[in-house]
Formats: C-alpha cells, sequence, structure tokens
C-alpha cells in the first residue's frame, strides 16, 4: 500500500503541474510564456492566476468536506451541494451583499452562518431519520434555500463563480480554506472512530456526538467559504472521496490526504475543459460537474443495492 500511495502522490503532483501549465496560457486567447506581452502579462497573472488557485484550493475543500459529511452520516452520497449547505451559504452571501454592499467578508462571514443554520436543522433531523431519509431532507433544504435565492436575484444567474475570481477573494479562500484543511488533517483520523456503532464508542468513553459536530463543523467551514468564493458546485464532493476508498480503502486518514490533491486538481482540470471546449465561450464548471456527478451518483446507488 505504501509504493500505492506514493505512486499515486507522484502521479497527482505531475497531473497538477500539468493542468496548472496549461491553464494558464490557454483560454480565450493562447500565448507562450517565452514571448509575452503586457496585455498578456496582465490576463495570466489579473485574471487566471486567482482563478486556477481558486479552482484548487474549492476543489480541495469541497472533497475534504464531503468526506467528512459521508463519515459523519456514514452515507456514501452525502455531499453539501446536494444537502442544502451551500445553497444555504450561497443564499446568506447574497443577503449580505444586499445588507453589506462592497465588504467582502461579510459574505464569507455570512455564508459561514448560513451553512451552519442548514447544519443545524440536518443535526435536528438526523435523530428522526435513517441516513438516507435524511440525503432527502437535504434536498429539499436544499430547492428551498435554491427558491428563496431566485426570488432575490429573479432567477438571474450573475453570482459569484470561478469566472468572477480575484486576487481579493481568492486570498480570503485560500486563508481560511487553507485553515479549514490544516483542521481537516488534525481531526481526520476522528472520521475513522465513526466506522464503530455509537453504543461502542460510547462504551469505550469516546462521545460520537461531539466526533460528528467537529467533523461537520469543519465539513461547514470548508463548503461555506468555497461557496462565498467561488458559488455554489455540487457533486465534487461525491465523485472524490468515492475514487479514493475505490483506489486506497476505508482509512479515512488516506481518503482525506487524497481529496485534497486530486480534488484539487479535479476541479481545474473540469473548470480548464469548460474554459477551452469552446473558447472563447465557456461552460461553467458547475454544469459540467452536474454531467458528470449525476450519473456517478446513480452507479453508487446501483452498486449499493446490488451489494445489499
Amino acid at each position: 500500500m505504501r509504493k500505492k500511495v506514493i505512486w499515486i502522490n507522484l502521479i497527482l503532483t505531475i497531473l497538477l503541474i500539468g493542468t496548472i501549465y496549461f491553464a494558464l496560457i490557454h483560454g480565450a486567447s493562447d500565448f507562450s510564456l517565452q514571448k509575452m506581452t503586457n496585455s498578456q502579462l496582465n490576463i495570466m497573472f489579473n485574471i487566471r492566476l486567482p482563478r486556477i488557485i481558486s479552482a484548487l484550493v474549492a476543489g480541495a475543500a469541497l472533497s475534504v468536506s464531503g468526506a467528512f459529511f459521508q463519515a459523519t452520516l456514514r452515507n456514501p452520497i452525502a455531499e453539501p451541494g446536494i444537502m442544502g449547505i451551500s445553497s444555504a451559504a450561497s443564499l446568506f452571501q447574497l443577503l449580505a451583499a444586499i445588507i453589506l454592499p462592497g465588504i467582502f467578508v461579510g459574505k464569507i462571514v455570512f455564508s459561514i452562518i448560513g451553512g451552519l443554520g442548514a447544519f443545524a436543522l440536518l443535526l435536528l433531523f438526523q435523530k428522526r431519520m435513517t441516513p438516507y431519509q435524511l440525503i432527502i431532507i437535504g434536498v429539499a433544504l436544499n430547492a428551498v434555500f435554491t427558491g428563496m435565492q431566485d426570488v432575490f436575484t429573479n432567477n438571474q444567474n450573475g453570482g459569484t463563480s470561478l469566472a468572477t475570481s480575484s486576487w481579493s477573494s481568492t486570498m480570503y479562500l485560500l486563508i481560511i480554506g487553507v485553515i479549514g484543511l490544516i483542521l481537516a488533517i488534525v481531526f481526520m483520523n476522528w472520521a475513522n472512530y465513526l466506522k464503530v456503532n455509537d453504543e461502542e464508542l460510547t462504551s469505550l468513553g469516546v462521545s460520537p456526538q461531539t466526533l460528528r459536530i467537529v467533523l461537520m463543523l469543519i465539513a461547514v467551514l470548508l463548503a461555506a467559504t468555497a461557496t462565498a468564493c467561488i458559488g455554489v458546485l455540487a457533486f465534487i464532493g461525491i465523485i472524490v472521496p468515492q475514487i479514493a476508498r475505490l483506489i486506497l480503502g476505508y482509512d479515512y486518514q488516506r481518503i482525506v490526504s487524497f481529496s485534497m490533491f486530486a480534488g484539487a486538481w479535479f476541479l481545474l482540470f473540469v473548470d480548464t475543459i469548460g474554459r477551452v471546449i469552446i473558447a472563447p465561450n465557456e461552460i461553467a464548471a458547475n454544469v459540467i460537474l452536474a454531467i458528470i456527478g449525476g450519473p456517478f451518483m446513480i452507479l453508487i446507488l446501483w452498486r449499493r443495492q446490488k451489494n445489499a
């Protein structure tokens, strides 16, 4: 397994470096790093570079957030983008833009508050629901929060996305995202404890509720911050951790580590493909993720039903 992990890390490193280089020089206009005009340098530094950094940090944050949600809820398709966490964060970010226009940190604070509110609702329902019933509740909450946001925006989709990334939003995402990811590394082994049933944990003197709340708070922080800076992106938190389990097994120390690097690369890859495939037009990353993620989620459910 050690050799396997080393090879996977090497492959991910090569993919990351190659995709970053490709994303820097390709887009609405292509150019060479050897012969650059001042205009091209400005495009690379002020438009493409913050977008690349945002995609890397957000991809890692959303993937780890999904892994923690799946651990705490013991459900392979739990993910902030489809359980109302991201849509609540997005709704409260919009409220912040109305109440505190021009103050970006207010959007992040409100986004985290919104994510925590949705998280509290899920905790309230968790006591009465099976894991799959809780997913349905999360999907319903997602629809409610999305509908409320549409009321404020008059169904106009001109909000936050990777395409609107600036150095200001990128620095907030980088700082808070890295703090959240460090916390995830510190507490990632707690997710392994939750593979044991609650009665056994309690008999060992471990509080399963404490484990869940700490991990879900980290997951909400990561998801809400990413949402405030680049908008709602669903399915990446399902796809990447599931691939990690398929390749590396069920140890969350490996799953979380893999999800950070693979999630960072995957979102950058998806965003870069969306930018170049029909350049100078774009296909938004959330559209590509939905096209990939929908069938992927169906496949997971079908495999679990078949195994059952």
